[in-house]
C-alpha cells in the first residue's frame, strides 16, 4: 500500500497559498529541549507496528489514549482502509486483534484513522503537543517499523531525524507538514515528535517526488527531493468528535516546545529554509544563491550542497552537478539520495559504469528504494545485463507493486525473450496502473507495447513468430530527466501525476 508523490507540479504546489516564515529563536528558554535519546524512548514506548491478515507489509501507529483496558491508536488512514481485511497491533513482544477502525476520511478528507484493541497490560500514551509551532527549521523526529532489507523479516522499530522545510494550507488529505527525513515504507501512520517529546503530527508519506522548474525552458524537472509530509495534530484535535474521542480521553501539553540545548547556527539555518522555500516555488536562482550561503556558512549541511546539485542537474550542467553531489558525499558518506542523483547525472553523461556503481552505494544505505532498483535496471540493460536487469524489475515490483513502470521494463525484456505471454501481463497491469493514476503519457506508451506484444501473441499461437528484433519497446525512465520529461509519473525518477501520494505505508 506504499504510494508516494508523484506530480509533475508538486514543488510549486507544496508552497502555494501559504506563507512561511523562517523565525528562529535564539534567546534561551529555562527549560531545555530533550535529549534525541530521550525523545527515542518515548517513540519506542508509544508507537506501534499496525500488521494485516493478508501478510502484505502493513504501517504504523501510535497510542493516544487508554480507557479502561481498552487502547486507542492513531494511524494513518490508508493503513487500514480495506474494510475486509483484519487487522493486528503489535506492542513489542505483544500483538493484539483490532477492535474497531474509525476512519475519519470521509467526513473530513484526512488521511486518518483510530483503531482500537484490549489488552490487560499497561502501555504509555503519547502526550499531544500544539503543532502550530512548528514552524521551518525547526527539528522532528520520526518513529514507525519500515519494511526490513528482506522482504520477509520482520519490521523492526526505526527513530529517525528530520527538519521541517514548510508548512501549507490547503495540503491534499491534510499533509501540510514537510520535513526532511529518512524514512521508508512501513512508518505510514506512526507518530511525529517535536524537541519536548510531544506528538505533533502523523507520518503518512515519504521520498516525495516533486519537479524543479529550469527557468531557462518551460518544461519542468522531474527530481527525488527526500522530502516527507505528516498530518499536523491540529488537525486531528479538531475532529475528535469524528472520532469518537473528546480532549479529557487525550493527554495534551500546549504551548512552544522545549529549546534545543545545544547551540545552532542560525543564520545558516535560516538562509537554508529560505532556499528550499524558493525552490519549492520554481525561483532555482535564487534558491542557490540561498544555499551557497547556507553551506558557506555550514559546511556539514550536506542537504545544501545536494539541492545545489539538483538545481544544476536541471540546467544541464552536469559536471557541476557531479560535483556538488561529490561534495555532499564527502560530508555524509551514507547520503543514499545523492548517490542516487550522481547516478542520473553520470547516466546522462554516458557514464554507464559510474552510474551502475553510484546505484550499487544507493542500494546498499537503502536496500528497499525501488526507484534505484529501477533506475539501475535500466543501467543493467544498456550493459547488456539483462538477467541482471530483470532481477531489479523483479526486486522492484515486489518492493512496490503499484509503480507501473518496473511493469513495463520488464515487460519489454519479456518480450525479448520470446515470452509474449508475459510480456502482455506486464503490460497490462502497467496499462491499468498508469490508467488509475492519471498518467496519460505513459498510459499511451503501455498500451502501444500491450497492442504490439498481443499481436506477437497471437502470431505465435499459430505458429507464424516474428522476430523479436522488428520492434523496441521505449524504456520508461523512473528518472525522466535522463531522457525524455514525463507529465505524469511516478516513482523511481522523480515522475509525476495529480497530486497522488505514494505512501510510506
Amino acid at each position: 500500500m506504499n504510494r508516494l508523490f508523484y506530480n509533475s507540479g508538486f514543488v510549486a504546489s507544496m508552497v502555494t497559498g501559504t506563507t512561511v516564515t523562517a523565525t528562529l529563536l535564539v534567546t534561551q528558554s529555562s527549560v531545555t529541549a530533550k535529549t534525541a535519546t530521550e525523545i527515542a524512548a518515548i517513540a519506542r514506548e508509544t508507537t506501534v507496528k499496525i500488521d494485516n491478515t493478508l501478510g502484505v507489509p502493513g504501517g504504523s501507529g501510535v497510542i493516544i489514549a487508554k480507557q479502561d483496558n481498552i487502547y486507542t491508536v492513531l494511524t494513518a488512514n490508508h493503513v487500514v482502509a480495506n474494510p475486509n481485511v483484519g487487522y493486528i497491533v503489535k506492542t513489542g513482544t505483544e500483538q493484539h486483534s483490532v477492535g474497531s477502525v474509525k476512519s475519519l476520511k470521509q467526513q473530513t478528507g484526512l488521511d486518518l484513522a483510530v483503531v482500537t484493541f484490549k489488552s490487560p497490560q499497561a502501555y504509555s500514551v503519547a502526550t499531544l503537543g500544539d503543532s502550530k509551532y512548528a514552524s521551518a527549521g525547526a527539528n522532528v523526529y520520526v518513529s514507525g517499523f519500515p519494511l526490513s532489507v528482506d522482504l520477509n523479516a520482520n519490521r523492526e522499530h526505526e527513530f529517525t531525524t528530520g527538519m521541517i522545510t514548510s508548512i501549507r494550507e490547503g495540503a491534499t488529505e491534510g499533509y501540510a507538514m514537510r520535513y526532511q527525513a529518512l524514512t521508508r515504507r512501513g512508518m505510514s501512520g506512526g507518530p511525529v515528535f517535536d524537541t519536548s517529546g510531544n506528538l505533533i503530527g502523523v507520518h503518512g508519506q515519504g521520498d516525495v517526488i516533486g519537479s524543479v522548474r529550469n527557468e531557462s525552458s518551460s518544461i519542468p524537472e522531474p527530481l527525488k527531493t527526500g522530502f516527507n509530509a505528516a498530518i499536523p495534530i491540529e488537525n486531528f484535535r479538531n475532529s475528535l468528535e469524528i472520532a469518537g474521542l473528546s480532549d479529557d480521553d487525550l493527554i495534551v501539553k500546549g504551548g512552544k516546545p522545549d529549546e534545543p540545548e545545544a547551540e545552532v547556527d542560525v543564520e545558516a539555518t535560516k538562509k537554508y529554509v529560505e532556499g528550499i522555500e524558493l525552490l519549492q516555488s520554481g525561483d532555482t536562482y535564487r534558491a542557490n544563491d540561498y544555499l551557497i550561503e547556507a553551506a558557506q556558512e555550514n559546511p556539514n549541511n550536506a542537504l545544501a550542497v545536494y539541492y545545489q546539485g539538483l538545481i544544476d542537474y536541471t540546467q544541464r550542467d552536469l559536471d557541476s552537478a557531479i560535483a556538488n553531489y561529490d561534495q555532499a558525499i564527502a560530508v555524509n558518506p551514507n547520503f543514499s539520495l545523492a548517490y542516487f542523483s550522481r547516478g542520473l547525472a553520470n547516466y546522462r553523461l554516458g557514464n554507464r559504469q559510474q552510474a551502475l556503481e553510484d546505484y550499487n552505494h544507493a542500494l546498499r544505505i537503502n536496500p528497499i528504494d525501488p526507484w534505484s532498483y529501477v533506475n539501475r535496471g535500466l543501467v543493467r540493460e544498456d550493459l547488456d545485463d539483462i538477467a541482471g536487469a530483470l532481477s531489479d524489475y523483479n526486486r522492484a515490483i515486489k518492493i512496490d507493486p503499484d509503480y507501473g513502470k518496473s511493469y513495463h521494463n520488464r515487460g519489454a525484456i519479456r518480450y525479448y525473450q520470446r515470452n509474449f505471454e508475459g510480456a502482455v501481463a506486464d503490460f497490462q497491469k502497467a496499462s491499468e496502473l498508469f490508467f488509475q493514476q492519471g498518467d496519460d503519457t505513459s498510459y499511451n506508451v503501455a498500451m502501444d507495447s500491450l497492442n504490439k506484444a498481443q499481436k506477437a501473441l497471437r502470431n505465435a499461437q499459430v505458429d507464424r513468430q516474428i522476430p523479436s528484433s522488428q520492434f523496441r519497446f521505449p524504456k520508461l525512465q523512473p528518472n525522466q530527466p535522463i531522457i525524455e520529461p514525463s507529465s505524469n509519473s511516478q516513482p523511481v525518477s522523480p515522475d509525476t501525476s495529480a497530486e497522488n501520494s505514494l505512501r510510506d505505508l
